[in-house]
């Protein structure tokens, strides 16, 4: 109990304490002053938590109100308070209720953490909610607190390619949209990377009230989603070869062919792949097939833009001189109208081309029930083969061998380029021969560094004039092999043919038949068909 005096209004009564024990005084009544009743002071003291005083000394105290001090509780030794502690279930949290009564002692925060230590209670300890319990009797208050375990991650897969097949059209630079340009396809190349695994984590474990370890749960292992035409390296998945790159079946695959189940038009949008591409319908005006591989359409090209390593066209080509095919090796087609086409390799026709540009490095041929090239111009390195060429409405039609402009010019330029490296090449020779002369003590640090470079030069310039005469005897190989160039034809050369076969040309002006045109000794001659 409080040391300083508890006094009532106006002095009616007053209760006091010291180390001798607590005392009442009751003054005497006064005008204007209730009487004090017994009531009145034991609901003071039990305010005071003063509840086990003798009521008959009070209540003659009251009637003596001698204005003097009566003791009417001697001292009593004080207590320990009560604390008791509580531990949940989980052990993950523990309380204590400290109850103290009148004669307690005030409870310290370290009593209480020697409480807790006794039941075991020796993790996670709040110190500030220690503090609270000791200033709050009768009151269960959390004292500490365990930590729960974080479970660990389990494995997951980075995909590092779009899983979204949804087609989105390409936005241009001026931010107009491409309807023809729609992402259909996810292109990789080889040695590309395509996923990678983060492994599995081990969790954190907890711990508990009592100092007991609580293990996590390590997280979930996931296998590499591989399929066909990949590799696995570590944790990763990379490409084995070029193609389109797939997740079926939750499995990642590279396809080295994309198959078209119907026509290259709004639906597919443009085709730009780096493997081969299988078409089963056709290529609509104004789109476009690019392919590394090869390209197969089972219809045709209507004015549309096909460049591949290898073109094949079931049906044919036609257009309106808009669209064109290049093949970096050979064209197939059973016609060709209106087009353009051009090969690196050969030209193989199974019906009839009319009224287009066909080049070739090495040969046209046309053959088949028809067999037959009618207007346009057809122009082949080594050879042209038809049945037919023209018709009797001596339609112009000219076919050109043993010209390839393309090498022709890249030939001129390396000879020219060939004249001016090797004077270089002569210039440095000079330039170090020089150099070399002087006594090597006499060189300044200037002279020493310039003649490193043109050492370096010199092994610079000899290479590329090495590369370059190479790469002119192969061209000077393949001219020679189209001077033997030659135009056979297995029926008939109407009037309005023009032949070329290297610098020569010929204007059919009658009907020929079973001929082959080349140049033998100098002249283009019209032999037989062989």
């Amino acid at each position: 109990m409080d040391k300083d005096a508890l006094e009532s209004v106006q002095q009616r009564f007053l209760i006091s304490a010291d180390e001798k024990g607590t005392f009442l005084t009751v003054y005497p009544a006064s005008a204007g002053n209730a009487p004090v009743n017994e009531a009145e002071i034991i609901e003071t003291l039990r305010a005071q938590g003063i509840t086990n005083v003798q009521l008959p000394l009070i209540t003659r105290t009251i009637k003596e109100a001698a204005g003097s001090p009566v003791n009417i509780l001697p001292p009593q030794s004080q207590v320990e308070p009560d604390i008791q502690v509580l531990v949940e279930r989980d052990r993950m949290e523990a309380f204590v209720i400290i109850t103290m009564a009148a004669n307690s002692k005030q409870p310290t925060p370290e009593q209480v953490v020697e409480k807790l230590k006794a039941s075991g209670v020796c993790y996670g300890i709040k110190l500030e909610s220690l503090k609270r319990a000791c200033q709050q009797s009768g009151i269960k208050i959390s004292v500490a607190a365990g930590l729960r375990p974080q479970d660990g991650a389990n494995a997951r897969i980075d995909y590092l390619f779009s899983l979204d097949h949804k087609a989105k059209p390409a936005v241009n630079q001026d931010g107009s949209v491409d309807h023809k340009d729609i992402n259909l396809f996810t292109t990789v190349r080889s040695g590309e990377l395509l996923a990678e695994k983060k492994t599995a984590e081990p969790g954190t474990p907890g711990m508990d009230v009592l100092g007991n370890s609580i293990p996590a749960k390590p997280g979930k292992d996931v296998p590499l989603p591989f399929g066909k035409n990949v590799r696995v390296d570590g944790n990763k998945i990379v490409a084995d070869i070029a193609g389109q790159v797939m997740l079926v079946n939750n499995k990642i695959h590279v396809n080295p062919v994309i198959m078209i189940n119907g026509d290259i038009d709004f639906s597919s949008g443009n085709i730009d792949f780096i493997g081969n591409v299988m078409v089963k319908g056709s290529v609509q005006p104004g789109f476009s097939i690019k392919a590394e591989g090869d390209i197969e359409i089972q219809g045709s090209i209507n004015d549309g833009i096909v460049e591949g390593r290898n073109v094949i066209v079931r049906t044919g080509i036609q257009g309106k001189r808009r669209g064109h095919v290049t093949a970096k090796q050979n064209v197939h087609a059973k016609f060709i109208e209106n087009s353009t086409v051009l090969a690196e390799g050969d030209v193989y026709v199974s019906d009839v081309i009319l009224h287009s540009r066909v080049s070739a490095k090495h040969k046209v041929v046309v053959e088949g029930r028809r067999g037959m090239i009618v207007g346009g111009q057809v122009t082949a390195g080594e050879e042209i083969k038809a049945k037919i060429a023209g018709t009797q409405l001596a339609i112009s039609t000219e076919l050109v061998v043993g010209i390839n402009p393309a090498l022709r010019e890249e030939y001129q330029v390396l000879r020219k380029s060939i004249h001016q490296v090797e004077e270089n090449r002569d210039q440095v020779q000079k330039s170090l021969q020089a150099l070399r002369a002087l006594e090597p003590s006499g060189l300044s640090p200037e002279r020493k560094e310039l003649l490193l470079k043109l050492t370096k030069a010199q092994f610079q310039l000899a290479g590329q004039v090495e590369t370059m005469h190479e790469r002119i005897v192969e061209i000077e190989a393949e001219l020679d092999q189209m001077r033997q160039g030659r135009i056979r034809i297995a029926d008939t050369v109407y009037p309005g043919v023009k032949v070329v076969v290297g610098t020569h040309v010929k204007s059919v002006r009658e009907n020929l038949r079973y001929v082959t045109f080349q140049v033998e000794d100098g002249e283009l001659t019209t032999g037989a068909y062989y």
